[in-house]
């Protein structure tokens, strides 16, 4: 070989392991949250699309900085930039700069840690001469990610089948008696009348008589069957208990098939649509568990903000702390704290067009922290966090609750009005967590805890021949077997009322469901 041949080999060879070290370097920490939230995930779609807008990235600022330094070697160009943002994506990997995140300075911090970023660019085009750094820096990388690799090579090789829990449904043939428009509301988070009055002192008596002369009917000791939005969202969707026992074990469903029972693949939508439905999905505010299907033909989006995903990917690097310093409005109310039951009622024409008869599901995130609405529903700073249960904030959680009933009576008025035969469920999907129930074991919660968590808003509006099938201690997965009974005339016969502790993923029992009493719960107080 030649010296001008092997000359081009080496080049070839800096230009492939610098390209290879920044693709790794600058993607780890996408690789790291897949494998760490695998089972919460869909699939990695999400993570992929990020990665490649961050390569896309690299490959821009390496062509801004050859452009400006031609004599430079491309591949210390790219190197530079791959370190760069590495140090970028490492913002909450140091201790101290997660804390300075969570200061009344974080958007300084954010900005300086960007500095240190380009810092680190600058730093590698400065030092980084000698082209055996290129395989050091290679071999480094791979090291580093080599756990999160294997992890993710491995989830992707045993990746589960989500099975689409649809078996059990109307049976083939069945006719509606009556075919009204169903709209299912979810307020996340908002707790049953007693909780309200006995644990924050607020009388919610105003609001529900106003649902009463609604021709609502309001469950007053009714309960939900999971503390957690996934499980009691799915288990009420399914018409089932979304748990299995593995040799006496109970095991809540894995978390991809909730999800797709969530997205509108449930027995609950099964049923509705061999009745002549179509279903709507209406997505409101940051969760990502409550979006739009990607496949979803009829998806009716609210605030197109930023969702819980985003949140915790962009959470990595100092863009989510600049985002809510410098995009915040007047108010301080960033892009991805905005989301109330107003959005809901402003997309009502547009859920009306949809061709009838229709099933909408409607979760919105309110009145569920981040506290984000005063009382008069003006917006206020918060942090986009879904598993703060201050107990100093009890007072300002009142103060969104009672946005919430302002801006749902307008919401459920309207209906009324255009849609008077309308069957409305207004619903929470489990009540508040000031207790600090998930800081405890799932098997040590006390009747207080269950009382507080599993305490819900349970409203329904039926048709005047089905009022009467609404029980005061209905559990929330008797709801649409109970709405299918109304439909088609066939006898509505509830189910045992079982609660079920199912822990958050930071907890060593996730994985687990701890069945308790629902006696606990409807004792005297």
């Amino acid at each position: 070989m030649g010296p001008s041949a092997k000359r081009t080999k080496d080049q070839v060879w800096l230009l492939v392991g610098a390209a290879l070290a920044a693709a790794i370097l600058s993607t780890v920490t996408l690789l790291d949250f897949y494998v760490q939230n695998a089972q919460k995930l869909p699939g990695p779609g999400r993570v992929i699309r990020y990665a490649g807008m961050t390569l896309l990235a690299v490959i821009l600022v390496t062509a801004v900085i050859k452009a400006c330094w031609r004599t430079l070697p491309i591949w210390r160009a790219i190197l530079a930039v791959g370190i760069g943002t590495f140090v970028f994506f490492s913002f909450h990997r140091l201790e101290m700069a997660r804390a300075a995140s969570f200061s009344t300075h974080k958007e300084l911090a954010a900005v300086l840690w960007t500095s240190v970023s380009l810092l680190a660019v600058l730093g590698a085009l400065a030092f980084v001469r000698r082209p055996a750094i290129v395989s050091i820096a290679l071999v480094l990388s791979l090291a580093f990610a080599a756990p999160s690799i294997s992890r993710a090579v491995g989830l992707l090789a045993t990746a589960q089948d989500v099975h689409d829990a649809t078996d059990v449904h109307a049976p083939s043939g069945v006719r509606p008696l009556i075919s009204p428009n169903i709209y299912w509301i979810v307020l996340d988070g908002y707790p049953r009348a007693d909780v309200l009055r006995e644990s924050f002192g607020f009388d919610n008596s105003d609001f529900l008589d106003s649902l009463k002369s609604l021709r609502f009917k309001v469950v007053e000791r009714g309960l939900s069957n999971f503390p957690v939005t996934m499980n009691s969202v799915s288990s009420t969707l399914n018409m089932d208990y979304t748990v299995r026992s593995d040799g006496g074990v109970l095991h809540p469903f894995p978390a991809t098939e909730l999800y797709s029972i969530v997205k509108g693949k449930s027995r609950t939508v099964s049923s509705l649509e061999e009745l002549g439905y179509n279903y709507v999905h209406f997505e409101n505010g940051y969760d990502y568990l409550t979006k739009c299907a990607e496949t979803e033909r009829r998806c009716i989006r609210g605030n197109k903000n930023l969702d819980e995903q985003d949140v915790a990917i962009l959470s990595n690097t100092p863009l989510i702390d600049l985002i809510a310093g410098f995009e915040g409005n007047a108010d301080g109310a960033t892009p991805f704290h905005i989301g109330g039951v107003a959005d809901l009622t402003a997309k009502l024409p547009a859920i009306q067009e949809e061709p009838a008869p229709f099933f909408v599901y409607a979760h919105v995130i309110a009145p569920h922290p981040p506290i984000r609405f005063r009382a008069d529903c003006s917006m206020r700073r918060a942090q986009p966090d879904l598993v703060a249960w201050n107990p100093k904030a009890k007072p300002d959680f009142i103060d969104q609750l009672k946005c919430v009933n302002a801006q749902a009576l307008t919401l459920l008025r309207k209906i009324a009005q255009t849609d008077s035969d309308a069957i409305i469920i207004v619903q929470s999907d489990h009540g508040t967590a000031f207790s600090g129930q998930f800081k405890k074991k799932a098997s040590e919660w006390s009747d207080s805890d269950l009382w507080e968590r599993f305490g819900v808003l349970n409203a329904m509006r039926l048709p005047p021949s089905c009022r009467n099938d609404i029980t005061m201690d209905q559990t929330l997965v008797d709801t649409f077997p109970l709405v299918l009974a109304c439909l088609t005339g066939r006898e509505f016969k509830p189910r045992p009322g079982r609660i079920f502790v199912t822990p958050y993923d930071d907890n060593p029992e996730y994985g687990k469901a701890i069945e308790y009493s629902p006696d606990r719960l409807h004792g005297d107080r």
